[in-house]
């Protein structure tokens, strides 16, 4: 295999591996933004209280629902090597 091969699958892989770590911290991130409350009270858990309360109420596949297309796209664009590129201009 070309060096070239093996650095595009070494930062795909590192970017897929980065992905599964923080996804779910995105996924939470992004309910406690768009959480509607007509009382306008803040939101009493914090994240990590948040994380257990979707694993509880709905699993732990929940945490993750929607990572494929998010995982095709940081492999594409971990895999393209940047030197050709730099060639072109």
């Amino acid at each position: 295999m070309s060096e070239a091969l093996i650095n595009g699958l070494a930062g795909a892989g590192g970017g897929i591996v980065a992905q599964l770590i923080t996804y779910p911290l995105q996924t939470v991130t992004t309910r406690q933004q768009t959480e509607r409350d007509p009382e306008k009270r803040k939101s009493q858990l914090g994240t990590i209280e948040q994380i257990c309360q979707v694993v509880k109420e709905q699993g732990c596949g929940r945490l993750y629902r929607g990572l494929a297309p998010s995982l095709l796209g940081i492999a594409a664009s971990q895999v393209v090597p940047l030197r050709p590129l730099l060639f072109i201009w």
